[in-house]
Order: structure tokens, then sequence, then C-alpha cells
């Protein structure tokens, strides 16, 4: 399948996990990758990989956004797709919560991060009335609370918001913004979690209806979907992958 041929797509947190994996299908359908991501040595890898490029990208900068889309204007061409996969976890329950800095970063990353994507590439987008936005939230931001990290589970319910919002504003200009929420991925972030408590992984899975983790790729078949033509009726869509954990 080569539908998304020539089309040029920026993956935030495209270095691992399912950025990595959306990165990579993207590819395979004839995407141009731009894979944007602060993890230099494993983002450059990625972009070898799917023979795209790689840009070093601080999701919560401003600044940064601004010289990603110039960069990737003056270099590669005009942009029409943009996945949202940068994401960090904090830890902390409500009554044990980090400090008031580390909940911050983790919504500098998780929210501010999505909301700087939308405003930089929407608004460019939004100009030439084309182009598709997935930005990857979590079910854990849907009822039943299926995560004690405040920080994480806040930042993933904001995520949905942020993105209907955008959603409604940017359909009329042919821009469609929808969000995927999976459950829980096999993936480095994932995979650091379990490393502390090993004895989890039989609990967590035994949670799941499917009685399994997701793989990274099954998370980016649905993003490989939103950015689709397939999907060209979907805005504010909200495509949950999680096992049937939130059923």
């Amino acid at each position: 399948m080569t539908d998304f041929a020539d089309r040029i797509i920026i993956i935030t947190g495209g270095a691992s996990g399912i950025g990595a994996a959306a990165a990579k299908l993207a590819a395979a359908r004839g995407a141009r990758i731009v894979v944007a991501d602060l993890q230099t040595g494993l983002g450059t890898e990625v972009a070898s990989a799917v023979d795209g490029r790689f840009m070093r990208h601080d999701v919560s900068d401003p600044n940064s956004w601004s010289e990603l889309l110039a960069q990737v204007i003056a270099e590669i061409g005009s942009p029409c797709g943009l996945v949202s996969a940068a994401g960090i976890k904090s830890n902390g329950t409500v009554a044990d919560a980090p400090d008031v800095e580390a909940f911050q970063k983790t919504v500098a990353v998780n929210q501010q991060g999505i909301l700087l994507g939308l405003q930089t590439f929407g608004r460019y987008m939004c100009e030439r009335k084309r182009g598709a936005i997935v930005n990857v939230a979590s079910a854990t931001g849907m009822p039943p609370a299926v995560s004690q990290d405040i920080g994480y589970v806040s930042t993933k319910w904001a995520v949905r918001g942020i993105s209907r919002t955008a959603a409604r504003q940017f359909a009329p200009h042919g821009v469609r913004v929808n969000t995927v929420l999976p459950g829980l991925v096999q993936t480095p972030m994932i995979a650091a979690s379990f490393e502390a408590n090993p004895d989890q992984v039989a609990h967590v899975e035994a949670s799941i209806p499917m009685r399994r983790l997701a793989q990274p790729e099954e998370i980016a078949q649905a993003i490989c979907f939103l950015l689709s033509d397939q999907a060209s009726y979907a805005a504010g869509a909200e495509l949950v992958i999680d096992g049937g954990l939130v059923a």
C-alpha cells in the first residue's frame, strides 16, 4: 500500500515505542518521515531505517516548534501530517504527587506539547486547507481510572479536550484532528515501570480482557488509519485501542 506516497509526516516521540512504530508503518506506505525527538541516537536510527530525517525537537518549547516547521519546509517540503506521540510519566498519586516542578514538566510535555503542535502545524495546514493531525492520548484518560499517576492521567484527559476543541475549529479549513487512546503498550516507558516491579506484569495482564499488552505496531495501525484518506470524514474521533481495558 502506497497511499501516503510523497506525504511529509512529522512524528514527535518518533525515536521509540508507538512513535517509532508509526514512523515505520507510514514510511512503508510511502510517506516521507521526519522523526522529531530529543533522543538523538535512537531518533537517528529510526529515521535512517525509514529513509527519513531526524530533527532534534523539544515538544515543550514553543521556539522548538517554530524552528521544526521552518526546517521541514526549507529542507523537505510542505508537511501534511503530524503525529504527536511524545510523552512522559510522573509516577505519583494525588496524595504523594511529585513536587510542583516535576508535575509541571509532565504538563509541559504531555499537554502543552500537544497544544503547541496544533498551534504551529495546525495553523500552517489550515492556511493550505489540507492536513491530518493525530494526537496520542491514553485510555487512562477515560473512566474508569486505571492508573494512579496523577500527572500522566490528568494530562491525557487534557489531550482529549484540546484535540476535540481543535477538531471543531480546524475542520472548516480542511484539517482533521483525531486522537488515539492506547491502553497498556509494550514500550520502553512501560518496560521501565515493570523493571522496578517485575511481579506486576502478570497482575496487569490479568486486568486486561485480552490478557496481554498491546504491541506498538497495533497502535501504529490506528494512527495511520486516522492519517489516511480512509478516515476522510473523521474529525474529533477518539479511537480506543486497549484490549477492552476500559470497556
